[in-house]
């Protein structure tokens, strides 16, 4: 792509895509350009695609039992440290609810609690200029070695490059 006196041209059959996210980003906000390209899965570097990926876990899948669990874990993800303290008023066995939770959402409480987390972890990256620690914290880890390896593992890049990469308030 390239850019002189508001004149921008792209080619190649997949550099059009890139003038499209640039001409929004320009026009519209980095915000939305950050959201187009989520949309679209169009990456510059080309290398994997997991961090336009969004966790939406399923709501509507019946079970009351688990949505109760899937609304606590939204609200006291980031204040509590396990999963345990976050289903205690759950009236159901951690093993009765561990299966039902598995077959309505297709991942364990743990899996969806960590999701949770690192999709807080990711707005903050992309809204703001908190440092890692912050970021960190208010995600609801307190090991940051634990928090970059499972933030890598689900997105597929460090903390700070997602933030270089789709931080709204970029330039």
């Amino acid at each position: 792509m390239t850019e002189k006196d508001r004149l921008y041209t792209s080619g190649g059959a997949t550099n059009s895509f890139h003038l499209m996210i640039r001409l929004i980003e320009i026009y519209c906000s980095r915000e939305m350009g950050v959201r187009t390209a989520k949309i679209f899965s169009i990456d510059i570097d080309r290398a994997q695609q997991n961090y336009f990926g969004t966790f939406a876990p399923p709501e509507n899948h019946g079970d009351d039992l688990v949505k109760m669990a899937q609304q606590k874990i939204s609200i006291d993800f980031s204040s509590a440290n396990t999963i345990e303290e976050i289903i205690t008023d759950v009236p159901a066995s951690r093993r009765n609810l561990a299966r039902r939770f598995k077959l309505a959402t297709g991942i364990t409480p743990i899996e969806y609690l960590q999701k949770t987390r690192i999709e807080a972890a990711k707005k903050i990256l992309e809204q703001s200029h908190c440092s890692i620690l912050d970021v960190m914290q208010e995600s609801g880890y307190n090991d940051i070695k634990t928090f970059r390896l499972l933030f890598k593992k689900n997105v597929g890049m460090t903390p700070t490059a997602y933030r270089e990469k789709f931080n709204i308030q970029r330039n």
